[in-house]
């Protein structure tokens, strides 16, 4: 019982870290790369993702100069490869401990 715990609240922790950093990068760009916001269609609520990943809006996000925009995207990158990681561990374990049990 205690490792499902401790397990729900790392795999907490790190989801939120995602969110907070995914949040910072966009909030990032709107602010300091305003004509790159513009560009994108200044999208709102929950269309903000989709713009972000398309092709047209990753070409026009890989021209961005700003090093604080630069630095929160590479914190993005990084968080939301570290949850999926953890989430592919985890399911790896539990997949390895149900065949042998």
């Amino acid at each position: 019982m205690m490792l499902t715990i401790i397990l729900l609240l790392i795999w907490l922790a790190l989801g939120l870290r995602s969110g907070l950093a995914e949040y910072r990068y966009y909030q990032s760009v709107r602010t300091l790369e305003p004509q790159i916001w513009e560009k994108l269609g200044s999208p709102k609520y929950l269309k903000i993702p989709m713009v972000f990943v398309s092709p047209k809006g990753a070409k026009l996000l890989q021209t961005i100069s700003n090093e604080t925009v630069r630095r929160h995207a590479l914190q993005h990158r990084q968080a939301g490869a570290q949850f999926l990681a953890y989430v592919v561990v985890v399911l790896l374990l539990a997949i390895a401990y149900f065949k042998t049990a």
